[in-house]
Order: C-alpha cells, then sequence, then structure tokens
C-alpha cells in the first residue's frame, strides 16, 4: 500500500507538465487550488491538488485522501480507503462504479515506503522518479455527502516492479502522464494501463525515521541517511 507521500511543487509547474504532454487538452484550475504544495508527509484525509476529468476537459481540484462512497455513514471509513488494489478494483462495490466516469491523476513528488524486513525495525525509504520528475498515479474520486459534497480520493495499487519489491511488495500505479491523461479521459476505462509491463523507473532512498510521525513536515524529511561508518581501531 501507499501510505504516505509528498507533494512539492507549484500549480503553474503541473498545469505546464499536462500542456506539455498532451498539447491543446483543456485545464481548469479550481479557485480554492492553493499556487504553491509543501508537503512533505501528506498523511490519509489531508486535503491535496488531484486532477480529474470534467465537463469535456481536466479540472484541477482540492481532495481528500480517503474515499468515502456516497452511501458511507461514517465519515472516518476514509481512513481505511486509501488505497484501492488493481487486481480487484473491477470486483470490490466501494470502487467497480467509479470505473466509468470517476478516475483521477493523482500528482506526487514521490512516495514513502517501510522495509519491514527486520520486524524489530522498520526503515523508511523515500521514492522519487529516477529521473526526479513529477509522479503521476492513477486514481478514482467522488463527491461525499459527509463532507458537505467535497471531493474524497483513493489511489489505485499494483505489485511492485524490481526497482522497489526489495523495499515492499505494492506500489502506487504510476504512469507517463500521457498515459495518466488517457486514463482519467478515456470513455471506457483504460484498465491495461494498470497492468503495464513497464513503467517509470523509481529511485529509492533511505530517509530518516523522522517521517514516522506526521508532525514532521519539512523538506528535511526527504534527506538520505548517511551509513553508520565502521568501527575502527585507527
Amino acid at each position: 500500500m501507499c501510505g504516505r507521500f509528498v507533494g512539492n511543487f507549484t500549480t503553474q509547474a503541473l498545469l505546464d507538465e499536462i500542456l506539455g504532454a498532451v498539447p491543446g487538452v483543456q485545464v481548469e484550475i479550481e479557485p480554492d487550488v492553493p499556487r504553491e504544495v509543501h508537503n512533505f508527509n501528506t498523511a490519509p484525509t489531508q486535503v491535496v491538488p488531484i486532477v480529474i476529468a470534467l465537463n469535456g476537459g481536466l479540472v484541477m481540484r482540492p481532495a481528500c485522501w480517503g474515499l468515502l462512497p456516497v452511501w458511507s455513514k461514517d465519515a472516518s471509513a476514509a481512513s481505511k480507503m486509501i488505497n484501492a488494489r488493481s487486481e480487484t478494483i473491477t470486483e470490490k462495490p466501494s470502487f467497480r462504479n467509479l470505473m466509468k466516469s470517476h478516475r483521477a491523476m493523482i500528482p506526487m513528488t514521490g512516495f514513502y515506503e517501510w522495509d519491514r524486513s527486520d520486524p524489530k525495525m522498520k526503515r523508511p525509504f523515500f521514492v522519487p522518479r529516477a529521473d526526479g520528475r513529477t509522479m503521476w498515479a492513477a486514481g478514482l474520486w467522488t463527491n461525499s455527502p459527509l463532507l458537505d459534497g467535497a471531493t474524497t480520493f483513493t489511489m489505485i495499487t499494483r505489485q511492485s516492479y524490481d526497482d522497489l519489491s526489495m523495499i515492499h511488495d505494492r506500489s502506487p500505479v504510476q504512469l507517463t502522464l500521457a498515459d495518466c491523461v488517457d486514463w482519467a479521459t478515456a470513455e471506457v476505462a483504460p484498465l491495461e494501463l494498470l497492468h503495464l509491463s513497464s513503467q517509470p523507473r523509481l529511485a529509492p532512498y533511505e530517509v530518516d525515521k523522522k517521517v514516522n510521525s506526521v508532525r514532521n513536515n519539512g523538506p528535511e524529511l526527504l534527506s538520505a541517511v548517511q551509513p553508520d561508518e565502521p568501527d575502527t581501531l585507527f
């Protein structure tokens, strides 16, 4: 699963990326989307910008991370609906009805995963794209009556590739930007994009355990942990 991620960009930079990848696409930015986003420890139920297809174009809007289906009776359930498995997304009642017209693009600078191979010590890793570009993940969205109609979303995950599988067996469905636009806008859900045999390369590296607490939220969380110096007698 993906339980934390980073968003560190400007709205204009995201807009320029989209127009560069898909020239001519119409993109509207809703007024309450901040011009700058600097969240280095995004956690479930926090509000972040996502991009959805609406009225023949794309719309960037703020959304709460954690899907609340329209029939949900408990807003606290959002924290349990932050991820949707690609393998079962067309089967689960919470997700299958959103596949037709409620597909989302989620921009990230990268995400965090924890190596749990040592049960006594969880090691956090930051996972950006190897080329340093914005990461675009596939998701689903819906408006929640429990939040006065506010938009909520979930991030779709799949089995990790070799550049992350040694740390964690699941990762976001990360697409090229052109494919992610297709994911959001296609008339029929392009399910094949959820199971591509390739993806933009990742470059995970270990970071400080300060990221474990959501109270810590600054650019220092992205600093790589320096390896311990070996003991020496000289």
